[in-house]
């Protein structure tokens, strides 16, 4: 069965159109311009933003399309591609860059959810055969057993909610940082940078976990500002200490730790 979304409100399936999505109970959601649909609940937010911002956003796409995480991402297309899958999804997609490798790969379908609307917004934009949705991937909407494989990379993530919607055969891959990742940026903003924590008390043992670690050159003083605005590191930083960063910042260690999970 092809996959679709389904109503935040009552769990049944959502037709789509050209202009909305609605359900047997009349449930309605309009479709953005850019294609993709808000399935969050009404008022949960209170009439501001979640998740990372249009800057934050960009700032990330900004490092991907520069090539620094090339690594991780062919890593976790080739994982996806091992499985020929029909149906991804990316839960926690953000600008949809790890989903549009892993889908070319594969030559799969793919569908993202994400709690930020700048984030779905910039993916959609991109990736228009996709489908995204604003939505929490606590309570991913989609029926049960849809998609050959879940990824989760860098994002909140209910190993639960995962499983429920994979195929029998189906995989999730989960992608967390490693102890050293990030560890110059952490040096030149902190006095006593403490090496990333990867475990999630939530967490099941997997089925398979593989570090992928490098050191990267940073080109220039644009790139490693677009680094650092791109993580929660930025609010902490001065406006001295980023231009520190711009000048000093040569290198950076990409470590992260690659979680398969089967269902």
């Amino acid at each position: 069965m092809t996959p679709s979304f389904r109503c935040p409100h009552c769990t049944a399936p959502l037709t789509e159109s050209l202009i909305s999505f609605r359900c047997e109970s009349g449930h309605a959601f309009d479709r953005a311009k850019e294609g993709y649909v808000n399935l969050l609940p009404g008022g949960r937010l209170k009439g501001r933003r979640a998740g990372d911002d249009d800057e934050m956003v960009r700032a990330r796409r900004q490092i991907f399309d520069s090539g620094l995480y090339r690594p991780i991402i062919n890593r976790i297309a080739a994982l996806t591609a091992e499985v020929s899958p029909r149906f991804i999804l990316d839960s926690g997609c953000g600008e949809g860059t790890y989903l549009a490798a892993a889908t070319y790969l594969a030559e799969a379908s793919g569908w993202g959810i994400d709690i930020s609307r700048s984030a779905v917004q910039l993916a959609a934009r991109r990736t228009a055969e996709h489908r995204y949705a604003v939505a929490s991937s606590y309570a991913l909407p989609f029926q049960d057993e849809l998609f050959d494989v879940v990824l989760s990379v860098f994002a909140p993530r209910d190993l639960t909610e995962m499983r429920r919607v994979l195929r029998p055969a189906g995989i999730a891959i989960v992608v967390t940082p490693g102890p050293d990742h990030l560890r110059e940026l952490k040096d030149s903003i902190y006095d006593d940078a403490r090496p990333h924590s990867a475990a999630d008390p939530h967490d099941q043992p997997p089925d398979c976990k593989e570090p992928v670690s490098f050191v990267a050159p940073l080109a220039d003083p644009t790139q490693r500002l677009a680094l650092l605005h791109m993580t929660p590191f930025w609010w902490s930083t001065s406006a001295e200490r980023r231009e520190e960063i711009a000048v000093s910042l040569t290198t950076v260690t990409i470590d992260m730790r690659v979680s398969t999970y089967r269902r």
